[in-house]
């Protein structure tokens, strides 16, 4: 066990129907210690958590999307629709082109846009959100990209900061492999991407310099096995486009999508997977440091992530939701700068195993139906699901941005991160993986503090507990806990 600073071991609580204890400030040395160090891993922003809000979702007009997406705490909106994304042409109205690859022919009514540019932009203004957009690259032009960061920018005054060139341009089919993403360019490959991303910077940025332009990377995993190649196809892939000579001059970020544990099948797998995220993020920030050079740094955006990037039944249980706390923290801390959950809005599928296999933070009250069970309807519209809780706490953890610090744990099923906000709060995260068992804990802080509230979510809850001061160290089966404490006095 690490020493205690200052002599304090910070007991907190939270166990399903318990009584509010008074604080405790005594040495414990029972159950899992979560120590949080002095040692700052990561800066992140007052934006660094944001939502994708795919144009064929036509919810995030409703009236009370706005009031649904503060109330979660979410910073950034993400215009991503996908693959559609790539045909998309905001010029006409927000209409999809036709795909010239026959990939999508012809282009599925679903994927129309159901929102106008100007609509996502007024929402992301009333939510008091930024945004990122995702231009064209598939079947769109730079003069197109330029045009649309001048009508977003100068015409219109939309402030957009961020701009990624296309959408999973990788999956263009340029190694031999079946294509999914639109790509009309005669030649499809990393090289060809990364010397057009070159021209798009330089046309969008003569437009606005204020603004940041980002490149698709595909995050790879050569520590896993990788018959298929699929690893190894993403790595020649960035490698490609990041040694493209003047690319790293022009680009500000990267856009990596991250669904590493879609192929678990397990809870258990899926909820420990996040132990993947620091080795694959810290290869991914050595090559982008080799690429730019010294005095130079390219952010890392992960533009979207969830359990699964297909319909899964998890996505709306409490292996979702805690998933979702503790892999974007762990994403942060490990030196993302935005994480985005995709998504808001999504919309059910007929998921393998029953549920709905939605993919959004809120439901959109839509029915599927199966083979075995006829239709199956979701809750009404915008309810939220068990994402949306733990997003609020997620939020609150960042809230105002600050700096990530290196935490520890003597429980592999008993998480801990923490945040040291910027309005000097010290926000401690622990999340309880087990299904079955309650965990106590204390926790080894980094100097004297109080506790100012902690926030609770528990597997079945439909919304958070709120409570004042300290309660027993226990953390409920399924269930996680956000304790802000201010520095003592």
């Amino acid at each position: 066990m690490s020493k205690h600073l200052a002599a304090l071991a910070v007991t907190t609580a939270l166990l399903a129907g318990s009584a509010v204890a008074p604080a405790v400030a005594a040495e414990s040395s029972a159950g899992t210690e979560i120590a949080v160090g002095s040692q700052v891993t990561n800066s992140i922003s007052d934006h660094a958590v944001g939502v994708d809000t795919p144009f064929w979702n036509e919810n995030l007009l409703r009236d009370d999307t706005p009031e649904l997406i503060r109330r979660a705490g979410i910073r950034t909106l993400s215009f991503d629709a996908g693959w559609p994304s790539d045909l998309y042409h905001f010029q006409n109205g927000g209409s999809l082109g036709q795909d010239p690859t026959g990939i999508h022919a012809p282009v599925p009514s679903w994927a129309a846009p159901k929102f106008s540019f100007d609509k996502f932009a007024e929402t992301a203004r009333v939510s008091g959100a930024g945004a990122l957009v995702h231009v064209n690259y598939g079947t769109g032009d730079a003069k197109e990209a330029a045009d649309w960061v001048r009508y977003a920018n100068v015409t219109h005054g939309y402030r957009v900061r961020d701009w990624a060139i296309g959408e999973e341009v990788y999956l263009n089919g340029w190694s031999g492999r079946p294509p999914v993403e639109p790509d009309g360019h005669p030649d499809r490959s990393p090289a060809a991407y990364a010397r057009n991303s070159i021209e798009y910077a330089k046309a969008m940025k003569a437009v606005d310099p204020t603004i940041r332009v980002g490149v698709e990377l595909a995050p790879y995993d050569l520590a896993v096995p990788d018959p298929l190649g699929t690893n190894q196809r993403a790595k020649t892939w960035d490698d490609a486009v990041l040694s493209t000579p003047g690319l790293a001059a022009v680009v500000d970020f990267v856009d990596i999508h991250w669904y590493h544990s879609r192929f678990l099948s397990t809870d258990a797998a899926v909820l420990a997977d996040t132990a993947a995220n620091p080795p694959v993020i810290n290869a991914l920030r050595a090559d982008l440091d080799h690429a730019s050079g010294p005095g130079r740094r390219i952010d890392i955006v992960v533009g979207e992530t969830n359990v699964n990037a297909e319909d899964d039944p998890r996505q709306q249980t409490a292996v979702g939701a805690l998933y979702l706390l503790d892999n974007n923290l762990s994403l942060l801390e490990n030196g993302a700068s935005n994480v985005s959950w995709w998504a808001l809005y999504n919309g059910p599928a007929a998921a393998a195993g029953g549920g709905w296999g939605d993919l959004g933070l809120l439901s959109s009250g839509d029915c599927v139906t199966t083979k075995d069970q006829g239709d199956q309807c979701e809750p009404p519209v915008g309810t939220p699901f068990p994402t949306y809780q733990t997003m609020r706490l997620l939020t609150t953890a960042v809230k105002g941005g600050g700096s990530t610090l290196a935490t520890s744990s003597t429980s592999p099923t008993l998480t801990g991160h923490a945040v040291r906000r910027a309005d000097g709060a010290l926000a401690v995260v622990v999340v309880n993986k087990d299904p079955n068992q309650a965990q106590e804990f204390h926790l080894s802080l980094p100097g004297s503090y109080r506790t100012e509230r902690t926030l609770t979510w528990r597997q079945h809850d439909t919304a958070l507990t709120v409570q004042r001061g300290l309660v027993p160290a226990v953390l409920a089966p399924y269930s996680a806990a956000v304790i802000l404490l201010k520095p003592a006095r």
